[in-house]
């Protein structure tokens, strides 16, 4: 691999993407060490086992992931409603379609969920916090790589292009760049952050609910995180061996999924 191919240059939206994340967290860092923040930062925020912080956190991530996905939108729209500007060519068009729909639901709306269940479910159930306050809090930095790793996919290597769905052969056979390994690893790693969620707060409702508050008595919202829970327990495994299988494909060359989309999907 070329050290040209890894590190896109001469794209003037790359190339403002890459100068935009460098200035932003040269800024950072800066902001940190001129207030002496750093050690503040980490023993309140980085390492904390607090379900609420935790879930300010998640929240957080929504937030900033929300307006990520929102300029993928804006981007689209833009190009949809001036076409003969011809502001994204196909290949990007893909890409930002690819993006916005990956980071609206999987690193948006679904840590929006995560923030709300870490914030109200203790306190609904009279728990003093969640059944693995560690777990919960590597949960939330797994997560967060993974969204990281995604997101970087679009200065690094180039983003990947073939749907939200990443449906194969089309992930396969035509979307032989690095983008769509970004996509692999981020979306793996950001779900074994959520199972580890949800295998927590299934424990954390069924476990350590104060004494007298019976399943029947539990609130509307607590009762459709236990479903949740256990939708992610079971579903994120095969999201998983699906995204490995696809991963370990572009690896060996050998198409494990060429002519088995529906069994993919």
């Amino acid at each position: 691999m070329k050290w040209n191919e890894f590190i896109i240059t001469g794209d003037p939206l790359i190339l403002g993407a890459q100068v935009s994340i460098a200035l932003v967290s040269i800024g950072i860092v800066v902001l940190l060490t001129y207030t002496k923040k750093w050690k503040w930062l980490f023993k309140e925020w980085i390492s904390s086992v607090d379900h609420k912080r935790i879930g300010i956190m998640y929240l957080i991530s929504a937030v900033l992931m929300f307006f990520r996905g929102g300029v993928d939108a804006l981007m689209m729209r833009t190009q949809l409603a001036l076409p003969g500007m011809k502001f994204l060519d196909a290949q990007h068009y893909n890409e930002v379609f690819t993006t916005h729909g990956t980071i609206m639901i999987l690193f948006m709306a679904m840590p929006f969920v995560i923030g709300l269940m870490n914030i109200a479910v203790p306190l609904q159930i009279g728990a003093r916090d969640v059944a693995f306050p560690f777990l919960n809090n590597l949960s939330f930095w797994t997560f967060f790589m993974g969204a990281m790793l995604f997101n970087l996919s679009f200065v690094i290597g180039g983003s990947p292009a073939a749907g939200w769905t990443n449906y194969a052969p089309l992930a396969e056979e035509f979307s032989q760049g690095y983008g769509i390994n970004f996509y692999l690893l981020g979306v793996q790693i950001a779900g074994i952050g959520t199972l580890m969620t949800g295998i927590n707060f299934f424990v954390t409702i069924m476990r350590m609910r104060a004494k007298g508050m019976t399943l029947m008595k539990m609130p509307m919202f607590t009762w459709t995180i236990l479903i949740t829970s256990l939708i992610i327990i079971f579903a994120f495994p095969v999201l998983t061996v699906a995204l490995a299988s696809c991963h370990l494909t572009g690896y060996s060359g050998q198409h494990s999924l060429h002519w088995q989309t529906v069994v993919y999907r």
